[in-house]
């Protein structure tokens, strides 16, 4: 009877060839279905299409997905990039000593940005992101602003003005960004402004990347920002 009912009380427990698993086994094989689970549930509501109810679970989806699991599938499409993004920086600056101030040539950021992931895999920069995001911004406002030209005259003035203030946000992250970026190129300079040029350039095709003469490759202008204010202390 002792052993009928040792038996009967281990029922219910998951058991192993040597006997029941231990609780702390237990819990964290539920936490771990409960972890993986959630995480699927975010996927699919990550990847679903816009709607009113992934609306209401898109930021706290998002705040889970962006920073930890955000990945560019651009890679694997159907329709992988044919052309390189690039940004070129441009900053006015005094110069120290001379007190002279000065604008500096431009200056491509946009690849060593691109291809620093690279220095260190195990756990590398998603700085890169930030410039992907850069690059979608302006060609958004960019192709806005070419459908505003259609405009009648009289409404382009204010059409654009609207268009400024939906991108607002948009260029005072720019206008952050670039600050740091212009400090790490001229340490030493009183600087006063940043401007930033996008522009695409065409991929060589991989059956024409070791032709002889290489083929060119024409930059063309997307977008250039206006002077931006320099924000000091952002890159400290």
């Amino acid at each position: 009877m002792r052993v009928l009912a040792r038996s009967r009380e281990s029922e219910g427990a998951p058991r192993t060839a040597s006997g029941p698993l231990p609780l702390r086994v237990r819990i964290s094989a539920l936490t771990a279905l409960a972890a993986a689970a959630v995480y699927c549930l975010c996927c699919l509501a990550y990847n679903a299409p816009d709607s009113p109810a992934k609306d209401r679970v898109k930021g706290p989806v998002t705040a889970l997905m962006n920073p930890v699991f955000w990945q560019d599938w651009q890679l694997f499409g159907p329709t992988p990039g044919n052309s390189d993004d690039l940004i070129y920086l441009r900053v006015r600056m005094t110069l120290p000593g001379s007190g002279q101030t000065v604008e500096s040539s431009p200056v491509e950021i946009e690849q060593a940005i691109d291809r620093s992931p690279r220095d260190f895999r195990l756990n590398p920069t998603k700085l890169p992101g930030v410039l992907l995001a850069f690059d979608a911004d302006a060609n958004r406002y960019a192709g806005i602003a070419n459908k505003l030209q259609k405009l009648p005259a009289a409404e382009r003035e204010a059409a654009r003005k609207r268009l400024d203030e939906q991108f607002k946000p948009n260029f005072e992250e720019m206008q952050r960004f670039f600050s740091v970026q212009a400090k790490t190129l001229y340490p030493g300079a009183r600087i006063g402004a940043v401007q930033a040029t996008f522009k695409t350039r065409p991929i060589v095709p991989f059956s024409a990347r070791y032709a002889v003469p290489k083929p060119s490759q024409h930059e063309h202008g997307v977008l250039a920002t206006s002077w931006l204010t320099y924000i000091p202390g952002v890159a400290e």
